[in-house]
């Protein structure tokens, strides 16, 4: 990063942050009712919009950024200094690329562009229309290993636990997969709605229940408690008693709401409290559900590589260290959040991308401490060590036994697979094979 950025440099940068202004800057300032989340944390603070254009009073630009702020009432100046990095922002448009000043008078309080402040800080800064919703999160510093190495040189058989239907090999698709420690195995045939117990040592399966609607992610509490991620727009969370999945057949009315307010709702992880983390696909929101069913939306600020693939926070699982893991499938990726002390996401790591990781999908911690994905357009199982490393455990055409695998689960040595088959990537076309079902490989 250069030590100095001029002002014209960061306009010609920065430009405006919501659309380019057809008008001169002397536009309105109005009160602006945008929500803006800075490193993952809701703020409150006072913002206007001028012409297109978010401004924010200088002060709490700069404590957000802690950097050190001197404002020039002379000369119209203001100067912010972090580090080596130091910037001088004017209330007068200097450059022909923007029609906006990084600096703003609004009555007697001084306040800045906040795009061009905080990209010029090396943040990254993201605005969504449908939430009316400003992002702005720290570039994410690679960790060990930025080019992991990929290989595919180790190959783990696969097995067929059950398939869903056995006189097709399409129609039906499964994404959600979990296991308990009574060798019970639960899974959701989306077009039905159907859950489905499996049995983890004869694959004999039963029905349990009708959804509401159609289900995708799964999670057990520590009480045996499973939850069940619907999304879409509102987005939704079931809750079944582990009391229910042991019994016969039951109605539809034990199947409870436990929180709504998710769209996208994909993947599901507890923390260590209690708390049930859920991956909003490709809103790129990844939200908390405290053990009392509030919801807390934490903006993730990772963006889509593919155009046709915009799922960006997919399956998540907690480390032992902690911090929660989660793939990006559009750009083949597995990043880390910290975990901040009341619950929100902290600093974003990138553990791995590679090609190996495309369509990377569920994932899961194996028994040697190392991160699983399921590669669903690649039909593969990929392992990702912490240290970035990456290689294929499985890999198949389009003939299976791997069609398209979309979540995995561990228990104990035991890895449980279900595959969506989607006629998508190496899976297209997705007529040859098994279809539908739960694979399984065994790590001991």
């Amino acid at each position: 990063m250069k030590k100095s950025k001029s002002l014209g440099v960061i306009v010609a940068m920065t430009g405006c942050l919501l659309l380019s202004p057809s008008t001169g800057w002397a536009a309105d300032k109005v009160d602006s009712n945008m929500q803006t989340i800075v490193d993952g944390k809701s703020t409150d603070q006072v913002s206007r919009l001028i012409g297109q254009t978010l401004y924010s009073p200088y002060a709490l630009v700069a404590d957000q950024l802690d950097a050190q702020a001197t404002w020039d009432a002379d000369q119209g100046t203001l100067t912010l200094t972090k580090g080596t990095t130091k910037i001088t922002l004017s209330d007068r448009a200097t450059s022909t690329t923007a029609s906006y000043p990084t600096l703003q008078l609004v009555g007697d309080q001084v306040f800045v562009s906040v795009r061009a402040v905080f990209e010029a800080f090396d943040y990254k800064v993201i605005y969504t229309s449908a939430t009316r919703s400003v992002t702005i999160q720290p570039s994410a510093p690679v960790i060990s290993n930025p080019t992991p190495t990929a290989t595919s040189d180790t190959y783990q058989s696969v097995s067929i636990l059950t398939d869903l239907d056995p006189s097709t090999a399409t129609g039906l698709r499964i994404e959600g997969v979990i296991a308990n420690a009574d060798n019970q195995v639960f899974t959701v045939e989306m077009g039905s709605k159907t859950l489905y117990r499996i049995a983890a040592d004869t694959g004999q399966m039963d029905t349990l229940t009708e959804l509401p609607r159609s289900g995708t992610g799964m999670a057990l509490d520590t009480d045996g408690n499973l939850y069940i991620a619907s999304g879409g727009e509102e987005g939704l969370i079931y809750r079944i008693n582990e009391e229910d999945l042991s019994s016969a057949a039951f109605d539809s009315s034990k199947v409870v709401t436990y929180a709504s307010g998710v769209p996208g709702a994909n993947g599901l992880a507890f923390d260590g409290s209690g708390n049930l983390y859920v991956s909003g696909g490709a809103t790129g929101a990844i939200y908390k559900v405290s053990a009392s069913g509030q919801v807390s939306t934490y903006a993730s600020g990772i963006l889509p590589t593919r155009e046709e693939q915009k799922i960006v926070v997919n399956g998540i699982a907690f480390g032992t260290d902690g911090q929660l893991y989660v793939s990006n499938t559009s750009s083949g990726e597995v990043n880390r959040f910290a975990i901040n002390s009341d619950g929100s996401l902290g600093q974003r790591q990138l553990v791995a991308q590679s090609p190996l990781l495309y369509g990377a999908d569920g994932l899961n911690f194996g028994p040697d401490g190392a991160i699983y994905v399921a590669a669903n357009e690649r039909n593969a199982i990929v392992r990702v060590g912490l240290d970035g490393q990456v290689r294929d455990i499985a890999s198949n055409n389009n003939n299976g036994p791997l069609e398209f695998p979309a979540s995995l689960h561990f228990v104990g040595n035991t890895l449980y697979i279900s595959n969506f088959d989607q006629p998508r990537g190496i899976n297209n076309p997705n007529d040859p094979g098994i279809g539908a079902s739960i694979a399984t490989m065994d790590f001991s």
